[in-house]
């Protein structure tokens, strides 16, 4: 039983975690955009309001760029 209370609550901690970051768009920082489009290769997965992770925030504003569309990023880390 105290096994049962203790996995519940944790599962509690996680979502609430979750809900704290959702609704939290933020704009990229896409003026420091080289005009090659070129990103450098540092691993810091965002997710990206379009539901793709992107690499990092260089990644996403090449695709915004590309795209024309205003992704934002939802959240730091994979989607």
């Amino acid at each position: 039983m105290t096994g049962k209370l203790f996995l519940l609550g944790l599962l509690l901690i996680c979502v609430a975690a979750d809900t704290t970051n959702s609704g939290n768009r933020r704009e990229p920082s896409c003026s420091n955009l080289n005009e090659l489009l070129i990103c450098n290769s540092s691993h810091e997965p965002l997710c990206g309001s379009d539901g793709a992770t992107y690499g990092n925030e260089c990644m996403l504003c090449v695709q915004r760029h590309t795209t024309k569309e205003n992704i934002l990023i939802v959240k730091d880390g994979i989607c």
